[in-house]
């Protein structure tokens, strides 16, 4: 296995306005922006943040506007009040250490309810270090579960489907993977027998089906596309099916286990990645150069996952992946979705790490 060491800078993202909110009877409208495009900094550089208020499309004068600065997701905040003219407030903020400083600002209207958006600045985000080193024996444990995945056959079922996605042919698939488990999927090539570049794709939170749609329109623009479903569970059932498993089985699923790395939801979750990483690689239209592993929040974790598990990924693309940097607490940090380690009193629960 190969250890994957990545600097993410994309917290800069987080200056991108929220959709204003409105009160019930004026149409007030907050946003925050920052004096750089791409909110990235030094540290120990300011940054200017300007806020700005408008009622029925205009600009709000001498409204007091609460803003909070935080680096850990508001657990702990710096409050300070700022009065807009001519419907907008500065404030001007900075910080000493690699961090991604947050941004709140509400306003609350004589009636209706509070308006609320939020925004960011980086501060040297590439400096920016884990919060724990791995155990000792990291290393040794993940080759294990390779290992112990590699003794469960890969056994792919592959059933043709109808599409209507014109110069694409498109396939079910089930892999076995371990505990007895199955990994349901979708695949999908463009015509012929390439060789194609692989692109696969790892699903944000929650219970529910793949839409076919996810690997056809890879595989539109030249891609061997496989999509594989987080739970061991069916594509393709009705509604209920998902909204059952939602309330009961898979009810917290991301907490189930995690008392230990061994019983860990997410444990099935990464080897399942891997053994689709393994799947497309043993397709005879893989390009054997060309392994893009995508996805988004709990996608984006398992891209990056699979990158680390698989020899196969050459690229990883991870938007706002969520499942990093689960003892952030410790060093004043904001852990990522779903905060799998508690933190009492600051410091890690041993039990959970």
């Amino acid at each position: 296995m190969k250890r994957l060491r990545l600097h993410l800078a994309v917290v800069a993202a987080i200056v991108c306005h929220l959709a204003p909110v409105l009160a019930a009877d004026a149409a007030f409208s907050l946003a925050v922006r920052t004096d750089r495009p791409e909110a990235v900094y030094r540290r120990a550089e300011p940054v200017e943040f300007t806020v700005e208020l408008t009622g029925d499309g205009q600009p709000v004068d001498g409204a007091e506007v609460q803003c909070e600065l935080s680096t850990d997701a508001f657990w702990h905040s710096e409050k300070r009040t700022v009065v807009t003219q001519d419907g907008q407030a500065g404030l001007t903020a900075t910080r000493e250490e690699p961090c991604v400083l947050w941004l709140r600002a509400t306003y609350t209207p004589a009636q209706g309810p509070p308006v609320q958006t939020v925004a960011g600045a980086a501060f040297d985000p590439e400096l920016i270090r884990p919060s724990m080193s791995p155990p000792e024996d990291f290393e040794e444990f993940w080759q294990g579960q390779l290992a112990r995945l590699a003794d469960v056959p890969m056994n792919p079922e592959v059933e043709r489907l109808p599409t209507n996605v014109a110069g694409v042919e498109l396939f079910r698939v089930t892999l076995d993977n371990i505990n007895d488990t199955k990994i349901h999927g979708y695949l999908a090539k463009p015509p012929g027998e390439g060789p194609f570049p692989a692109h696969l794709q790892l699903q944000w939170a929650g219970v529910y089906s793949l839409q076919t749609p996810w690997v056809t329109g890879p595989a539109q623009r030249g891609f061997l596309a496989f999509n594989v479903n987080a739970h061991a569970i069916e594509n393709g059932r009705p509604p209920e099916y998902y909204s059952d498993l939602d309330a009961g089985e898979l009810k917290g699923y991301p907490y189930q286990g995690r008392e230990s790395r061994e019983t860990c939801y997410f444990l099935r979750m990464y080897l399942s990645c891997a053994r689709a990483a393994d799947y497309v690689a043993s397709r005879p239209e893989w390009d054997g150069e060309h392994f893009l592993a995508v996805g988004g929040s709990q996608g984006g974790g398992q891209a990056i996952v699979t990158a680390a598990l698989s020899p196969h990924v050459t690229a990883v693309a991870a938007s706002v992946p969520a499942m990093c940097d689960h003892t952030a607490r410790a060093v004043g940090r904001a852990p990522g979705w779903p905060m799998l380690v508690a933190t009492p009193g600051g410091a890690p629960d041993p039990t959970q790490l």
